[in-house]
């Protein structure tokens, strides 16, 4: 598999794409994880594979010490000028998540939508899970939030089309070889743009003994933001509190 990821998260178009993504998800987290781990002002949060900054941001006005880092430039520089405008002193930096250069003593690690499996290997997948167990305190916790399996495999979505800003979206997807794939073919006046997604499909259950490969513990596990129960059915989330 190609990295993908490199030229697509790169691009002016990604955002178009998950356009739909916006501040709700983070607003919908943020109290989630105020009622359940009591944290607030001043907790040292690292923010891995941050994109855009939606979380970074959010996390940094509510008071909490936010550093953060993405491989896209593209990205980083909208977390950055968004930080900017809203006065927030948010540690921005560029990194790949398989080799981050960074020491520190951590609260709170955040790795947010579906920011994980794309590699080839599930030594390179689960690299940063090691690397974070290093960063973080005692009793410190990792949010991770990821796509549940069963949900992806008996919901698949094989085409869908839209339009945003002029551009017509289309989106191929498919089950391949454990991982979920998709082409992303963007038409606009200029022509046609193509992009790739390829994502591990991991259930839960690897999930949980991949961390616990590294030292960590389950603390809870839901289903949505909300802090719905997850139901491996129906769950489109896969939310998991770990704790060290």
């Amino acid at each position: 598999m190609s990295d993908w990821y490199k030229e697509w998260f790169a691009s002016a178009e990604y955002l178009d794409v998950y356009s739909h993504r916006d501040k709700t998800d983070a607003y919908n987290l943020l109290n989630l994880v105020k009622r359940e781990l009591e944290f607030g002002k001043g907790t040292r949060t690292l923010d891995a594979a941050c994109g855009s900054g939606r979380f970074s941001n959010l996390f940094a006005k509510e008071g909490f010490n936010v550093t953060a880092f993405d491989l896209s430039m593209q990205l980083l520089r909208i977390a950055k000028q968004n930080s900017i405008e809203e006065n927030l002193d948010v540690k921005y930096f560029r990194s790949d998540i398989r080799n981050v250069p960074l020491k520190g003593s951590f609260n709170l690690v955040l790795n947010m939508f579906t920011s994980f499996g794309y590699f080839n290997t599930d030594d390179e997948n689960f690299s940063f899970i090691r690397s974070a167990y290093q960063m973080l305190n005692d009793n410190s916790y990792f949010i991770f939030d990821y796509l549940n399996k069963n949900y992806v495999i008996n919901n698949l979505v094989e085409r869908s089309e839209k339009i945003i800003n002029d551009k017509i979206i289309t989106e191929l997807r498919k089950i391949n070889k454990n991982r979920v794939e998709k082409e992303i073919i963007i038409e606009t006046k200029e022509g046609e743009k193509r992009f790739k997604e390829s994502v591990m499909l991991y259930s839960k259950k690897e999930i949980i003994e991949g961390f616990e490969k590294y030292g960590f513990k389950t603390y809870k596990i839901f289903g949505d933001y909300f802090g719905k129960e997850f139901n491996s059915l129906t769950s489109d989330r896969l939310l998991i509190f770990f704790i060290k």
